[in-house]
């Protein structure tokens, strides 16, 4: 529970704590951009940390920052004394890892949310109706796996197939394969903690309004309830 003493203290930091995020986070896209401009792969060294922050003009911190970040996304690994390697099996756990970064991949993603907002909430209005008791109890499952687990990457997975077993429940084997399609592109993109346990919070109130419409069988509310749930988590995402 906040004190007023911590409101205040709150105040007093909030102008630079916002602009320490949003330096670390320009060096983190900075860093994935040259890791793709220059075709670093795995096992590749990255440049000096001096040259960097002289390249990039930032601050040895903002810049460390954005390392340790990147170390925590299995896209860089540091190795004492020698500096920091590309983490990765191959290239294409490389391509993984670095996800949506380029403008051209950021406005791919931007897209993929904009087919979500389209097509889901029809997909939800339609499982509303045709969903069985088992179809609803394995919806259900996934998203109490979804709060339960402490795994990220595991908790994306199984926020897929979430939004698959929906896409199940309606009958339609189209709707659902073209769903499947959508979510092997979706891939994770929260970078911190900090922005991995909201977004966790979010997706998991986002899950429950859904799960009640559609035990309701009330297709305009489960409608509502993905649009708002999609557009919800493309916020956090973009």
């Amino acid at each position: 529970m906040k004190t007023h003493k911590t409101k205040s203290s709150n105040s007093n930091n909030a102008a630079p704590n916002t602009h320490t995020v949003r330096a670390y986070e320009s060096v983190v896209a900075k860093i994935r951009l040259l890791i793709e401009e220059e075709k670093l792969g795995p096992g590749d060294l990255l440049p000096p940390e001096r040259q960097l922050a002289d390249r990039f003009k930032v601050s040895r911190h903002s810049l460390r920052e954005a390392i340790r970040v990147l170390q925590e996304q299995g896209v860089l690994s540091a190795k004492q004394g020698s500096g920091n390697y590309i983490q990765a099996a191959s290239q294409a756990d490389l391509i993984r890892a670095l996800g949506f970064t380029s403008k051209g991949s950021t406005r791919r993603l931007f897209d993929l949310f904009q087919l979500r907002e389209m097509l889901e909430p029809q997909i939800c209005a339609l499982a509303a109706e045709m969903a069985t008791t088992e179809q609803l109890n394995t919806i259900r499952d996934f998203a109490e796996k979804v709060e339960t687990t402490e795994d990220f990457q595991e908790g994306q997975k199984l926020d897929q197939s979430f939004h698959e077993a929906i896409a199940a429940a309606t009958g339609n084997e189209l709707l659902y394969n073209v769903l499947r399609e959508i979510n092997k592109s979706m891939l994770p993109t929260a970078s911190t903690p900090t922005e991995r346990q909201r977004r966790d919070r979010v997706s998991n109130e986002g899950h429950r309004r859904i799960i009640a419409a559609l035990e309701a069988q009330d297709s305009e509310a489960a409608r509502e309830a993905m649009r708002l749930h999609i557009s919800e988590i493309r916020s956090e995402v973009i």
